[in-house]
């Protein structure tokens, strides 16, 4: 009888009793590359991204910190994701993390984000930290003052200025984005309805 109830359950597209569980991850992204970007929607002024890892007026002084209950903290620096391109390492499944995400230039922070989400069972999270007028994945946004998500499986959205005379062009910001993706949704070849 389990078995049939089993079949039913496959039947009807629903989660495969079966299947292994899957861990919670997470995995953060810090964008490194010299690219050039157009300024803002309004404003075709390109402007090169400063945010090499050794370039003490880029990510030279980036520290990001993730902690939730039940997980130890973890601490990076520029120099760890110099040898690395992301960081991946499970999470639990419920409660709350906090990133914080801060640049520090002479001696001083010019930037920095500290936010708090709540976890999920089986759930995929990426962190992407950038140093830009605005995030690469999520394009021109309509304020950056107060971002909101523009792209598939965003969460959340967090943004701080780079200080006054740290900043390498008008606009520069630290970006973090949260991306939350459920396995069982499709990531890249969605099919249209």
């Amino acid at each position: 009888m389990p078995a049939v109830a089993a079949l039913a359950l496959l039947a009807a597209g629903c989660v495969n009793p079966f299947a292994p569980s899957r861990d919670s991850m997470l995995e953060i992204f810090v964008g490194s590359k010299p690219v050039w970007v157009q300024l803002s929607s309004r404003d075709t002024t390109m402007v090169q991204l400063v945010n090499g890892l050794d370039d003490p007026k880029g990510f030279a002084g980036l520290e990001i910190i993730v902690s939730a209950e039940d997980m130890p903290t973890r601490r990076y620096t520029a120099s760890h994701f110099a040898s690395v391109d992301e960081t991946k390492f499970k999470v639990p499944e419920t409660g709350f993390a906090t990133v914080t995400a801060r640049v520090v230039q002479d001696d001083r922070i010019v930037a920095e984000v500290s936010e708090r989400w709540g976890l999920g069972p089986e759930l995929q999270w990426d962190i992407d930290v950038e140093r830009a007028p605005y995030p690469g994945n999520e394009g021109f946004l309509p304020d950056p003052e107060n971002p909101e998500c523009q792209w598939f499986w965003c969460a959340f959205i967090w943004r701080s200025p780079i200080a006054d005379g740290a900043a390498n062009y008008e606009g520069e910001a630290l970006w973090v984005v949260l991306y939350r993706h459920d396995p069982d949704e499709c990531l890249d070849d969605c099919p249209w309805p």
